[in-house]
């Protein structure tokens, strides 16, 4: 099972990839909110553009560690909204 923050990332990429480079900031919180993800305090929706372009950083083009990378950057910026929706998900 993969963290939030790692579902997120690949989500993130993904809207990035599509959108040819471009990461509308409307539509941030409600990834975040799909994910169940919200911003440390203090942390902006700046802040999670900064951090998404730390992620491609020194990548060269390897998707996996892009995401891999965001999901990183992500986690320093965002915390689990949630944590009895989150811990639901990984009981069988």
């Amino acid at each position: 099972m993969r963290l939030p923050q790692e579902l997120f990332a690949e989500s993130l990429w993904l809207e990035w990839d599509n959108h040819y480079g471009i990461i509308h900031k409307e539509k941030l919180p409600h990834l975040l909110r799909q994910y169940n993800l919200k911003l440390k305090k203090e942390k902006t929706l700046d802040d999670m553009q900064l951090a998404f372009g730390r992620g491609l950083k020194d990548t060269f083009g390897n998707t996996a560690k892009q995401i891999e990378q965001i999901a990183k950057e992500i986690d320093k910026i965002c915390i689990i909204a949630n944590w009895e929706d989150a811990v639901a998900k990984y009981k069988i």
